[in-house]
């Protein structure tokens, strides 16, 4: 099973854990009620489930509180339930750096009696961006760190874009794969969408005075 967001941290993770053998029998996406959450991304959660689609693996949707700890006992509640349903041994995430949610699903996976995989954990944050525009396109769903404007909301990353990413981040100082939430991605396209990607129909971009932004997905669609 994959905690998975849609965004490319944990696409990517899916894509390595694979790539290592294990096999990812389901996908599990929380949606917070709050855009606070410490432990998950709130922009766009729902078009996650085209990635499941695609791909032809079981996809759960599961709303959580997104108060603090409080979400975290309700996603041990989640995985509880599809432990039993998808038949798994270990749960997958895309934790890079942070303590934070790494050790809270670490406390989950050993409640429940699962492996913990995270093969982008300690991971160069540098050198995975760089790896991640190459291995899959994504596109930027929120900003919200100084240094990023309004501008990114909807751009596709490819390698110019990754390599400005990552000198943004040496000028003003966020995690260059936005690990503490300075940036929230989506992928549209990636190998382990077997030929399909995602088509946006309709998005609105919304920014705030305070210097951050969203770019919400209205209609998509899977194409290919």
């Amino acid at each position: 099973m994959a905690l998975y967001t849609g965004g490319k941290d944990s696409h990517y993770a899916v894509a390595k854990a694979v790539e290592e053998g294990h096999v990812v029998k389901c996908l599990l996406t929380a949606e917070p009620a709050r855009g606070d959450s410490y432990m998950f991304h709130a922009v766009n959660a729902r078009w996650a489930l085209l990635h499941g689609e695609a791909m032809g693996i079981p996809h759960y949707l599961v709303e959580v509180s997104g108060a603090k700890e409080r979400e975290v006992e309700e996603l041990g509640g989640a995985l509880a339930r599809f432990k039993r349903e998808c038949g798994v041994e270990g749960v997958v995430t895309g934790a890079v750096a942070s303590r934070y949610q790494k050790e809270r699903v670490d406390r989950l996976a050993a409640r429940l009696g699962l492996a913990h995989v995270a093969p982008l954990w300690g991971r160069d944050q540098g050198e995975l961006l760089l790896a991640e525009a190459s291995a899959e396109e994504f596109i930027m769903v929120a900003v919200m760190a100084m240094g990023l404007d309004e501008s990114w909301l909807g751009v596709r990353v490819g390698r110019r874009e990754a390599e400005r990413l990552l000198e943004l981040s040496r000028r003003y100082g966020f995690s260059p794969v936005g690990e503490g939430g300075e940036f929230e991605t989506y992928v549209v396209a990636s190998p382990l969408l077997r030929g399909r990607r995602v088509e946006i129909l309709e998005a609105e971009t919304r920014w705030s005075p305070a210097g951050w932004g969203y770019y919400a997905i209205k209609s998509a669609r899977l194409v290919g």
